[in-house]
């Protein structure tokens, strides 16, 4: 009789045990997915830095590319007005 007894503790044993465990693996799979958060997070960052610094050079690239593009049209259209002079006079 003292097999069944100790049958009977082996069956519930195992469900707490399995408990445990499951508690135990969720655990870990928290930890796991907080630290993947927690580094996500950081590299969400660092890109956000990367991006500020990107728009900030695009702006000024922007800006340089307008003034040559200004700087451009002047030089062509002094090149325009001397051709005409140079025509204008018989060359």
């Amino acid at each position: 009789m003292s097999t069944m007894t100790e049958e009977k503790e082996k069956v519930n044993r195992p469900l707490d045990t399995m408990d445990e465990i499951a508690y135990r693996e969720l655990e870990q799979h928290y930890s796991e997915a907080k630290r993947t958060i927690e580094n996500l997070e950081a590299r969400l960052a660092e890109l956000l830095e990367v991006d500020e610094s990107h728009k900030k050079l695009n702006g000024k690239l922007q800006e340089r590319l307008t003034e040559v593009e200004e700087d451009n049209k002047k030089l062509a259209d002094q090149i325009e007005h001397r051709i005409n002079q140079l025509r204008k006079s018989g060359m």
